[in-house]
């Protein structure tokens, strides 16, 4: 396995690139809500993709809070952009297949925690290299 390819259950995935414009579109959503994000993403940089275990996904849980204080239309977008980006192996050794399009979800049947795992890794393969040369945000201390 490579970089951009990875497990959920018995799922394979592999992440792709977004284009500059839409992760702009992706930041610009989340611009309300950075200062809860920042201190966790910058964290997450310094993890690759394949290595995003439990404690990574625990250590989301401000990420979630942020994501709650979004519009509808907004977690969407950005939940949406994020999938988009990542593709699903159908059956055994079969073709892959875009897991969302800016429209919806291409399928049905994938539970919100695999949904939530995708677009993390999705965030994290497409997003880290922009939060790694933000500052670190400090909130106080001496």
């Amino acid at each position: 396995m490579n970089e951009r390819d990875f497990e959920v259950g018995t799922r394979k995935f592999k992440l792709n690139k977004i284009d500059a414009f839409k992760q702009f579109h992706i930041v610009r959503r989340l611009a309300p809500i950075l200062g809860d994000l920042l201190p966790v993403a910058h964290k997450l940089s310094k993890v690759s993709p394949d290595q995003m275990g439990e404690d990574q996904f625990q250590a989301l849980s401000p990420i979630m809070v942020g994501i709650s204080k979004l519009s509808d239309e907004d977690a969407n977008r950005v939940l949406l952009g994020l999938c988009s980006a990542v593709e699903m192996q159908q059956m055994p050794a079969g073709n892959w297949a875009r897991v969302a399009t800016d429209a919806g979800l291409m399928f049905q049947d994938l539970e919100l925690s695999v949904l939530l795992q995708v677009a993390a890794k999705a965030f994290m393969y497409n997003l880290s290299g922009f939060f790694a040369v933000l500052p670190q945000v400090s909130h106080g201390g001496a």
